[in-house]
C-alpha cells in the first residue's frame, strides 16, 4: 500500500518532465532499438544545520553570611533597699526575660541540578531507489511498476546528548530566633525598721549580640549553550518520468558489450562482457546512474551519452 501511494505521487510529478523530454529532438528515439519506459529520477538533497540546545541557562546564586558583633548591657538585678537591725526588710523575687541576641534571617542557596537526555535528530530523510534486479517497465502508467522494483532507503538519525535542568536553582531563607536570658531580682516589699541601713542596687553585665552586616545574595547568570548539527533535507522528491531507453529485447549485443566494457573501465563490476544484460550489468549500471544523478530503471539514452556511447 505504501509503495502504491509513492508511485501515484511520483507519477503525478513526473508527467510534465516526461512530456518535455519526449518533445526534445535530442532525446527522441532514432533507431528501431529505442523505446520509451518509466524511469526513476533521484531526489535532490540540500545540506543544512539544525540548532540543538545542549545546556539550558540557569542563574547561579552565591551568599555572604550575616556578620554579628557583641557588646555588653548592664541590667539591674537587685534594687537598692534599706535594712534595720531590729526588724529586717521584707523582699519579693521578680523573674524577667532579657534578650541577649536578636532574631536574624540567613539565606541558604541550592544550585540547579541537571539530567542528561539524548535527543534523536533526523539527519537524512527516507528515499526511494530503483531495484537494479528489475527489468525496465515499458508502460505509460507508473502504477504498473511492480513494488519489488522500488527499494526504500530508511531515514538516518543521530543521537545528540544534552543537559536539561532537573531542579532549578533556589534560595531558602532561614530565620534564626533570638536568644534570651532569665534574670531574677529582689524587690523591696517592706522596709526595715529601727536601724536604717541603705543597701545599694546591684547590676550585672550581660553580653548582647547584634547584626553588623546583613547577608548578601549575588546572582550570576549562566548562558545557554547550543550545538549546530548538520542534516540533509530533501528539497525535491524522487519522481517517475517517461524517457527514451534502449529496448533490451532488440538491443545489439555489440552495444551491450561496449556498455559492459565502459562500465568496467569506470570501476563498476559487470562481470564478463557477455553482450547480454544480466543482474551484474543491471547492478553496475544502476550504481553508475545513481553516482551521476541520472534516472535509473533502464538503459536510458542520457546514460549512453554520459558513457560516451552512440
Amino acid at each position: 500500500m505504501k509503495t502504491a501511494m509513492i508511485l501515484t505521487t511520483l507519477l503525478t510529478s513526473g508527467l510534465t518532465a516526461s512530456n518535455t523530454l519526449m518533445a526534445n529532438p535530442a532525446t527522441t528515439a532514432t533507431a528501431d532499438s529505442t523505446c520509451y519506459a518509466q524511469v526513476l529520477v533521484p531526489g535532490v538533497f540540500q545540506t543544512a544545520e539544525e540548532k540543538v540546545v545542549t545546556f539550558e541557562g540557569s542563574p547561579l546564586y552565591q551568599t555572604t553570611p550575616v556578620q554579628l558583633g557583641y557588646g555588653e548591657r548592664k541590667i539591674k538585678v537587685a534594687d537598692a533597699y534599706v535594712e534595720y537591725e531590729i526588724i529586717p526588710a521584707v523582699f519579693d523575687e521578680v523573674t524577667e526575660t532579657v534578650e541577649i541576641e536578636r532574631e536574624r534571617t540567613e539565606v541558604e542557596t541550592f544550585p540547579a541540578t541537571y539530567r542528561t537526555e539524548t535527543k534523536r535528530i533526523k539527519t537524512k530523510e527516507a528515499s526511494v531507489q530503483w531495484n537494479p534486479a528489475c527489468a525496465p517497465v515499458v508502460s505509460d502508467d507508473a502504477s504498473n511498476i511492480p513494488p519489488a522494483c522500488l527499494l526504500e532507503t530508511p531515514a538516518e538519525y543521530q543521537e545528540v546528548t544534552r543537559e536539561l535542568i532537573a531542579t532549578p536553582a533556589r534560595t531558602v531563607k532561614r530565620v534564626i530566633p533570638g536568644k534570651t536570658q532569665t534574670v531574677t531580682r529582689k524587690v523591696l516589699v517592706e522596709p526595715a525598721k529601727v536601724v536604717r541601713k541603705e543597701i545599694p542596687a546591684v547590676y550585672a553585665s550581660i553580653p548582647l549580640g547584634r547584626v553588623e552586616q546583613a547577608a548578601k545574595l549575588v546572582t550570576t547568570p549562566q548562558p545557554e549553550q547550543s550545538q549546530q548539527v548538520p542534516v540533509l533535507r530533501k528539497v525535491q522528491a524522487e519522481r517517475f518520468i517517461k524517457m527514451p531507453v534502449l529496448c533490451e529485447t532488440e538491443a545489439d549485443s555489440v552495444l551491450i558489450s561496449r556498455l559492459q566494457q565502459r562500465l568496467q573501465q569506470l570501476g563498476y563490476d559487470t562481470g564478463k562482457a557477455s553482450g547480454a544484460i544480466d543482474t551484474a550489468t543491471r547492478t553496475a549500471l544502476t550504481h553508475f546512474q545513481q553516482d551521476n544523478r541520472l534516472a535509473s530503471g533502464a538503459i536510458t539514452l542520457e546514460t549512453l551519452r554520459k558513457l560516451g556511447l552512440p
